[in-house]
């Protein structure tokens, strides 16, 4: 065997077990995701992860063009955060917030460099401070904010409004397509909506601006 044959060979073993190593990672993800969402219900936003579409839809709304600093809110097993970490730049600044145990320990594992607040999403003033963090361009949430508690949910509006630049955009994600729009104009002066369609199941992605100084939550 000549080695251009020998040197294909074991490229082509390389790539089958990447492969099976993607497959057998992408299993285990929806299993806890699945397994998560059995457990805390409402607590977790989907019971499996973003698919490549709904990650598109997300990183669409960024402009990576331009120096920011992004925060991502419940990043879960990481598949947008994998996303992002392609697209940075030195003028850009992320961090990566996960209150889950299991998740964090996968996020930690998968993308050792990324700065990980293990932290509630909604009491994020001072850990991103001691960072010396206090305005964000981009706030990417995959939090199921339509469910959280009244008063998580106005520690968070309050937060957005305080560390937003005047620019700066809410990224939310969901899984019940147009469902929540009203919620959203009720907490933002400015809401956009797109539909992606290939994800499980169906949902879409809410781009949401300048955070109204007062709102009233529909019981």
């Amino acid at each position: 065997m000549n080695s251009d044959s020998s040197n294909a060979n074991v490229a082509q073993s390389e790539l089958v077990e990447s492969t099976l190593a993607s497959r057998s990672a992408k299993v285990s993800d929806f299993s806890l995701f699945f397994s998560k969402f059995v457990a805390k219900g409402r607590q977790i936003s989907s019971a499996v992860p973003s698919s490549p579409s709904m990650v598109d839809a997300v990183l669409q709304c960024v402009d990576f063009s331009r120096p920011a600093t992004i925060v991502e809110l419940g990043a879960g097993t990481g598949p947008i955060t994998g996303q992002i970490i392609e697209h940075l730049r030195p003028h850009h600044r992320f961090v990566a917030v996960e209150n889950d145990r299991d998740f964090c320990g996968i996020l930690r594992r998968r993308f050792p460099e990324v700065t990980l607040l293990e932290s509630d999403a909604t009491r994020l003033a001072d850990p991103l401070a001691k960072l010396g963090i206090h305005k964000v361009d981009y706030v990417l949430s995959g939090l199921p904010t339509p469910s959280l508690p009244p008063r998580s949910l106005l520690r968070l509006m309050h937060w957005l409004r305080d560390c937003l630049t005047p620019n700066g955009l809410f990224v939310q994600i969901t899984v019940v397509p147009v469902l929540y729009l009203n919620f959203y104009r009720r907490l933002f002066d400015q809401v956009d909506y797109s539909s992606v369609w290939l994800n499980v199941p169906p949902g879409g992605v809410y781009q949401c601006s300048q955070p109204r100084k007062s709102f009233r939550r529909r019981r």
